[in-house]
């Protein structure tokens, strides 16, 4: 059967399908590159897939022909069935003229006459060659679709031909057990319940399920006009469960009146609904890609699982609903799972392949939690749902177990202060002081320069510094650089016998050098400082705090980052706010720190 996909509230045929989708398709019927054109339409300049862009463009292929057999126009359907690069040139076949002279009489014709006979044949263009076939094909399915996007959308009607909406073969086959229309259709379903497709020719549980799910997501057209029961639940499908795109909710579920919302007066966001705060925190995230997919996946999963199974909308959700979703992650239900990579478009589609590893339940819940935060700061919602669940009982991933204590930092710091005026323990000072205050990696301390410092003046008065890091992928990030940092940094520089005015000095200089000569410390040595470092102030600290010297001698360069991470948690750093400084790509990073939303 064809799969049928559920209408917006605009009426026109392109509405059945995103903009996206609808200029994939044209790309198709132009003949341009599949894998590239679903990659930059549906996947957001992601890498190119030959096999799951053909899976797509069916999907949306079916929908279209669907429509077009309820428009009354079956030649489109079946012109949409065509495939311009499945027709085969002739030409390549073409033999040579040797080929083409053995198949002749010998010695009938001239060598002038053979030339003339063989360019009369294979010379010119053939208005049947592969290629203007392909061309006119081409230009027959582009218009097919300009015809397609200016009609009004259909909704199905019990009285509606089963072959208006079905392709002939599944037609033909509820056709043989005297299944015409789709209220024959809906009659039998009612009639025999989930094993209704027993007794119709060539139709398996795959295809009635199909069938069954697409009458579903047309109740509201379909169900109202017969009397009797409701459509028995589908083997593998629920109502509802759709890509995030095409939910429709009801007023009851779609957040409007949610328990759980913020005063209206407050509210940052112009939107009147959870769907629609949903897509502004998505928005937060920048244009599509790989991030962007795993948030919008994660939000997809916990508004459906909200409104289908919980019957609440997601600004109604407390923190039992939380719980409940952490366990629902461990083991979906049948209806919600469907095979791995199925296209959005496709019916078959479902939120989940399976049930989730710890490690990605761990994930899905640092998200949502991370949504669920981010709306209480924009005034949406009152209270972050998950902010009194306990980090185990989520799902969630202990905090990091190396790391130092506020106190045993301290420690360190005040040892810092001890020590001497030497050039060597000044470095190390300022090292320690900048890895922990701003939380850089190894490779960042290292590469850090001049040109990465920026001063601006607050209020006309105060000046404020930050480090502007440059990403892994060509991203930047600005890092907040405290005033103790920049002071150790200008006595730092001092013994380097550089300019204490910081920005006087070449860009290119780096904060952290060798104490012999300009060049820039190695991240492997700079590691073995560091280390060092820690050993000689846990020696000192050995007979008057025993366990935190214990502590502290096994810190590391990472230890200072995990440090930072915490301690800016619990001074109530937002999570998307510590994720940025850090330059984590997923929330699921930085959730290891943070405790409450």
């Amino acid at each position: 059967m064809e799969n049928s996909r559920r209408p917006s509230s605009r009426t026109s045929t392109a509405a059945w399908l995103a903009p996206r989708e609808l200029a994939f398709v044209r790309s198709w019927a132009e003949g341009l590159d599949l894998a590239a054109a679903w990659a930059r339409y549906l996947q957001g300049d992601g890498a190119a897939d030959a096999r799951r862009a053909r899976s797509e463009l069916q999907g949306l292929l079916d929908g279209l022909r669907s429509q077009a057999r309820a428009l009354g126009r079956p030649d489109i359907a079946a012109l949409l069935r065509r495939d311009p690069e499945a027709m085969v040139d002739a030409a390549q076949a073409q033999p040579t003229l040797d080929e083409f002279r053995a198949g002749l009489a010998a010695d009938h014709y001239s060598e002038a006459e053979l030339l003339e006979l063989y360019q009369a044949r294979f010379g010119r263009d053939d208005a049947r060659s592969a290629a203007r076939r392909r061309q006119r094909l081409r230009q027959r399915l582009l218009l097919a679709l300009q015809w397609l996007e200016r009609q009004d959308a259909r909704q199905p009607r019990p009285g509606d031909a089963v072959a208006a909406w079905f392709d002939d073969r599944v037609a033909q086959r509820l056709a043989a057990v005297g299944v015409v229309s789709l209220g024959d259709l809906l009659a039998l379903l009612r009639r025999k319940g989930p094993r209704w497709h027993r007794g119709v020719p060539k139709m398996g549980p795959q295809g009635a399920a199909r069938i069954q799910g697409w009458l579903q997501q047309h109740e509201a057209s379909l169900g109202a006009a017969l009397p009797g029961p409701a459509l028995p639940p589908a083997p593998a499908a629920q109502p509802g469960i759709v890509p995030l795109e095409r939910l429709l909710l009801p007023a009851a579920l779609d957040g409007s009146r949610g328990l759980n919302r913020g005063p209206a007066a407050r509210c940052s966001l112009s939107v009147a609904n959870d769907l629609q705060a949903v897509q502004a925190w998505l928005q937060q995230h920048g244009d599509v890609s790989h991030t962007w997919r795993a948030y919008r996946k994660e939000a997809e999963r916990f508004l459906l699982w909200a409104v289908i199974e919980r019957r609440k909308p997601l600004s109604s959700l407390d923190g039992e609903d939380c719980a409940a979703y952490s366990a629902f992650l461990e083991a979906p239900a049948p209806g919600w799972t469907g095979p791995r990579q199925t296209g959005r478009s496709n019916g078959a589609w479902r939120p989940f392949e399976g049930p989730l590893s710890c490690a990605s339940r761990a994930v899905a819940v640092a998200v949502v939690r991370s949504l669920c935060g981010w709306l209480v700061r924009q005034h949406y919602l009152a209270a972050n749902p998950w902010q009194a669940l306990a980090r185990r009982a989520a799902g969630m991933p202990a905090p990091p177990q190396r790391a130092l204590s506020p106190a045993q930092w301290k420690q360190v710091d005040r040892w810092l202060d001890r020590r001497g005026p030497l050039p060597a323990r000044r470095r190390l000072r300022f090292v320690l002081r900048l890895a922990y205050l701003t939380g850089l990696r190894l490779a960042e301390l290292a590469a850090a320069r001049v040109a990465w410092l920026r001063q601006e003046t607050l209020a006309g008065r105060r000046v404020v510094w930050s480090l502007r890091v440059p990403g892994r992928r060509g991203d930047e990030r600005d890092v907040p650089l405290p005033d103790a940092a920049v002071e150790s940094f200008r006595e730092y520089l001092t013994d380097r016998g550089l300019d204490r005015r910081i920005l006087s000095n070449d860009p290119a200089t780096p904060l952290i050098a060798r104490l012999d000569g300009p060049q820039a410390l190695s991240a492997a040595r700079l590691y073995e400082v560091l280390v060092q470092g820690f050993e000689q102030c846990a020696a000192d600290l050995s007979h008057a705090d025993p366990a935190a010297a214990a502590r502290i001698g096994q810190a590391s360069t990472h230890w200072l980052r995990h440090s930072h991470a915490l301690h800016a948690a619990a001074r109530g750093v937002p999570q998307d706010v510590l994720q940025a400084r850090l330059g984590h790509r997923s929330a699921a990073s930085t959730s290891v720190y943070t405790a409450t939303g």
